[in-house]
């Protein structure tokens, strides 16, 4: 673990993030509806995510009434397409909170329970 909801860099404060040498998975919970908000976290991640620093991107997410992982997953696709020349960042993906966390365990962020819940955002 690198920081716990620390500032990474100056106007930037994810709520996790993991790091291995220049490599970096970035984890945001949010529990508003607000599609700002998404699209926000994903252009400061991929402005901390350049020159040598490489990484990936993870939602966590309350769905409400409007606001399934899969809308959110969806409306970041032309943001993502957008910066994908300007960032190291890989990859980004949205899971539902209740997938991610259950009766206090969390599922490994590389495993196949991850790989089945979780939406890749694809470009």
């Amino acid at each position: 673990m690198l920081y716990n909801g620390n500032v990474l860099e100056k106007g930037y404060k994810p709520d996790y993030v993991l790091q291995k040498q220049n490599d970096y998975i970035i984890l945001e919970s949010e529990n508003g509806p607000s599609r700002k908000t998404f699209v926000g976290g994903l252009i400061k991640a991929a402005h901390y995510l350049q020159g040598e620093r490489t990484g990936k991107l993870i939602f966590i997410m309350i769905p409400k009434k409007n606001t399934t992982v899969s809308s959110i997953a969806n409306h970041l696709i032309p943001y993502l397409k957008w910066i994908q020349n300007k960032t190291n960042l890989r990859e980004v993906f949205v899971v539902e909170a209740n997938s991610y966390y259950n009766d206090g365990i969390l599922i490994k962020l590389d495993g196949k329970d991850f790989k089945k819940c979780a939406i890749k955002v694809e470009i």
